[in-house]
Order: structure tokens, then C-alpha cells, then sequence
């Protein structure tokens, strides 16, 4: 299972996006699996509604259509959804996603799915720049988006918006590595500006098969230029705020949960610059034990 695998990797906490339904059923039964795995595994969830991931070839070439299905129906019934779950009592967010790209979603149709996300209660967040950029960084850091995914194409201007924004920037180093790509997000140049860079695996069977974090900032640091204390950072507590929970975990301090990994180093730095491995010996998940070495056949 992905989740275990992530867990011996040390995540604790994860965001879990839908978007592989693009229709209305298929994507509110994700919704329902990622509630019942939040209730049945050790891993926290963070749903995301992203049916606005890509166009469905009944809608070819009529990609406003399928918008509007979106935002006059899977919207609402989604949200509705959310009111129903324990992630409600939890105080998990619910967040909307849209992907603002060539032969996806123009800026306009982002806009309109961001906006009627938000006008029902969603939080929201955007994947833009993975390819060109059409301007959807800067409208979703206008918006108050709790972050921006992928990032390869940003401009200046909009870093400046970045670096001025509470708004995270979310780097994705496993994708680009594994489309054997040679060029990265300028993770470096968005860190030097003062924005606040996440990383993160999008671990999915598409585009990032990669359950590891610890791989994920070993990419960063040789082909974005990261320091191993800012790749650290940016797995850790920036992308607890990226997933809107930076209030309840991802770093260790008073009032949050206990989540903490014990390493078979006695440097962080070697979770950058080993890669291939595992360190982590013990995960503790809510100040329990969920995860030791000596239980690994």
C-alpha cells in the first residue's frame, strides 16, 4: 500500500488529491476512500478535490462544458460531502484544486472554478507553471491560495507576489526527475526572494512513482540548489502550512502533535545526501511508536 510505504519513508501527514474520476461519481467515491483510509490508517489526511485535473474526452474540445459540470454540480456535492465527515471534527481543511494549463484549464476557467470553490467554503490551491505559464500563479496568490504546485515556468514578478504572499510554493523535484527532465523549478531564486518553498513526492503511478521524501529533497538540493537545512525545511513545516495543518504539526513545538522520526545518522544532512535508502529507524506518530526498524521483517 502507498500510505505504508510513505510511513517507513517517515511522512506522517499527507495530502491526497482526486482527479482521476472526471465525473461526478467517480470523483466524490475518492472523496469517500480517502476518508475511510484517514479513519483506518496511521497516516493523516488532507483531502483535495481536483477534478479540474484534466479535460474528459466526452468533453473534447468543450472543456467550458465540463467547468461548468464542475462548478454547477461536483462542487456542491462535494462540499456537501465534507459536511458530513469526521474531517469536519477533525478541523482537516478541504481543499479545491484546478491544473491552469496549455490543453487543460485556461486562466479564465481556473478562475471560475477557484472562485465558486471558495464562494461555497473550499480552500484552495492551483497547479500552475508546470509546463508555460498562463498567469494562474498570480491569480491564485491574489486569492489567497494556501499554496501553488509545480512552479518550473513562474516569472519574476509573480515570485515577488510569492515572496510577498502567505501563499506556499510547492516545488515537485520527482516529477521533473522522473520525465528525465534537465530542467527544475528555480527553487533557489524563489528561497532568495523570501517566498516559502515546500517540497513534495506527488507520489502517483503517472508522473512521480516516488514515495520518499527524503529522495525528494535529494533532488532538490543538487538540482535546485537547496541547502540540506532548507530541503529539511520545506518537507517539513512550510508543506504543513502548503496543506493547510501548520498549526498542528509539522514542526516541534508546544501544542502540536508529536510526530517525530528517530535516523540512523547522527546528521540531518544525510537525509539529502544519501539517496536510494532509508534512514529512518522509528516513526512516532501522536507520541506513539507506529513505525521501528525491529519490527521490519
Amino acid at each position: 500500500m502507498r500510505l505504508d510505504k510513505m510511513l517507513e519513508c517517515g511522512t506522517t501527514t499527507a495530502e491526497v488529491k482526486t482527479g482521476y474520476g472526471l465525473n461526478t461519481e467517480t470523483e466524490l467515491k475518492m472523496l469517500r476512500v480517502i476518508e475511510e483510509l484517514d479513519k483506518a490508517h496511521k497516516v493523516d489526511l488532507v483531502p483535495t478535490f481536483l477534478a479540474a485535473h484534466a479535460v474528459p474526452p466526452e468533453y473534447k474540445g468543450n472543456a467550458g462544458g465540463y467547468v461548468d459540470l464542475i462548478c454547477d454540480e461536483m462542487l456542491p456535492e462535494a462540499w456537501a460531502w465534507y459536511q458530513t465527515t469526521h474531517f469536519v471534527e477533525k478541523g482537516t481543511p478541504f481543499f479545491a484544486d484546478v491544473f491552469c494549463e496549455k490543453n487543460a484549464f485556461d486562466l479564465a476557467q481556473s478562475r471560475i472554478v477557484l472562485e465558486t470553490a471558495q464562494s461555497l467554503g473550499f480552500r484552495i490551491k492551483a497547479h500552475v507553471d508546470q509546463f508555460t505559464n498562463l498567469g494562474g500563479s498570480n491569480f491564485a496568490i491574489e486569492a489567497n491560495a494556501a499554496s501553488v504546485d509545480h512552479l518550473d515556468a513562474i516569472s519574476d514578478r509573480e515570485i515577488e507576489g510569492l515572496s510577498k504572499s502567505d501563499t506556499v510554493g510547492i516545488v515537485i523535484p520527482t516529477e521533473n526527475f522522473n520525465a528525465g527532465k534537465t530542467q527544475f523549478a528555480n527553487a533557489r531564486r524563489m528561497i532568495d526572494a523570501g517566498c516559502a518553498i515546500a517540497l513534495s513526492t506527488d507520489f502517483n503511478p503517472g508522473s512521480a512513482p516516488c514515495p520518499s521524501i527524503p529522495m525528494s529533497m535529494a533532488i532538490a538540493c543538487r538540482y535546485q540548489k537547496l541547502l540540506p537545512a532548507e530541503a529539511l525545511n520545506a518537507a517539513t513545516v512550510n508543506a504543513s502550512f502548503g496543506a493547510g495543518v501548520g498549526a498542528v504539526v509539522g514542526s516541534i513545538e508546544v501544542g502540536k502533535k508529536a510526530d517525530l522520526l528517530i535516523l540512523n545518522t547522527n546528521d540531518y544532512r544525510d537525509l539529502a545526501y544519501e539517496f536510494g535508502g532509508n534512514q529512518v529507524k522509528t516513526v512516532i506518530k501522536s507520541g506513539k511508536v507506529v513505525i521501528d526498524e525491529r519490527d521490519r521483517s
